[in-house]
């Protein structure tokens, strides 16, 4: 599948009867942000729902291909914003026969939920955030200590996050889980297993880019325009996490002030959930998959109830489970 700048994308299809709905991964991940397990799997999980699921593969990932050997290793959020993610929008709706998908995001694949919004809101029928923040007014240790070292990012070429994390080990004994998850909610066979399949390396304008955000505040282009709608009537179900080190929830949960039909959840026991989640656990572990899954499927299943125009989506074709399209 090619977008406007001349990449080449992927991407993998669970079918269903069902609407549509997209799967969207976060930033340094790929597809087994949703799919690295069957059993702790929301493709599988909404597939079997009856729902037909889509995960992009972006550029970056293993089922992309540059134009040019610099393009693979410069690029940007920007880039997935204004290239990426319609292109996968308009596949998944013409493949479908429909007018509109849903959409889940993980961080940033929540972000660029929140840039549809702005962008091509007519083809979102509702969507779910995950962890994904709406603002960055409200830094924690993380953010202020990563401000001082927007300079070892600069420049070009990719940061070999994946390797780092494999030459100390990918277990869950290592540093790195205490900041992007609850390391209680982490077996070392599923903190290992993750560290080689689901993470890929960062190019470093990305990573620059990100901690611009965090010193403007807020989420914005190379240029200082804001990404975030100012209002939407988008219907959105969000979830901050009370222990997320990456995105903390006070970062997420004014998403609800933009968008007028907006359903909250704070994933810790004090917001009446069994566990305390960091960032990437509410997707990854058997206690989402028996805490955060249940409210997603039950909310999409009410939204296509309520949403006659999306029980008109013709079915698609048989395919392979996980099959992938170019």
């Amino acid at each position: 599948m090619p977008t406007e700048d001349g990449w080449t994308l992927s991407l993998r299809h669970y079918p269903g009867e069902g609407p549509p709905v997209m799967l969207v991964h976060g930033m340094g991940a790929n597809h087994y942000n949703w799919d690295y397990a069957e059993e702790i799997s929301l493709a599988h999980t909404l597939g079997e729902q009856g729902w037909d699921v889509w995960v992009p593969e972006l550029r970056g990932d293993p089922g992309s291909e540059a134009p040019t050997r610099r393009m693979a290793r410069n690029f940007t959020f920007d880039d997935h914003a204004r290239f990426d993610l319609p292109a996968h929008t308009d596949a998944v709706l013409a493949h479908a026969g429909a007018d509109q998908l849903y959409w889940v995001g993980h961080s940033m694949g929540g972000i660029l939920l929140y840039t549809a919004a702005r962008d091509y809101p007519e083809k979102v029928a509702g969507g779910v955030a995950v962890c994904s923040p709406f603002t960055l007014q409200y830094p924690n240790r993380l953010h202020k200590l990563a401000r001082g070292f927007g300079w070892a990012v600069k420049g070009r070429g990719l940061l070999r996050q994946k390797g780092l994390v494999k030459a100390l080990g990918g277990g869950r004994a290592i540093p790195v889980w205490n900041v992007i998850a609850n390391r209680d909610n982490i077996e070392w066979s599923l903190g290992k297993g993750l560290a080689q399949r689901a993470l890929i390396d960062m190019p470093r304008p990305m990573a620059h880019q990100a901690i611009q955000w965090s010193k403007a505040g807020e989420i914005q282009d190379l240029d200082g325009v804001s990404w975030m709608p100012d209002e939407s009537d988008i219907p959105l179900l969000v979830f901050g996490a009370s222990v997320d080190k990456i995105v903390p929830w006070r970062n997420v949960e004014p998403a609800c002030e933009a968008f007028e039909d907006c359903t909250w959840h704070l994933l810790g026991t004090e917001g009446g959930f069994e566990a305390d989640y960091g960032h990437i656990d509410p997707v990854l572990t058997p206690q989402g998959r028996d805490e955060l899954f249940p409210i997603v499927v039950d909310w999409l299943d009410a939204r296509r109830a309520q949403d006659q125009a999306s029980t008109d989506v013709a079915a698609p074709p048989a395919e392979m489970d996980g099959a992938t399209l170019e």
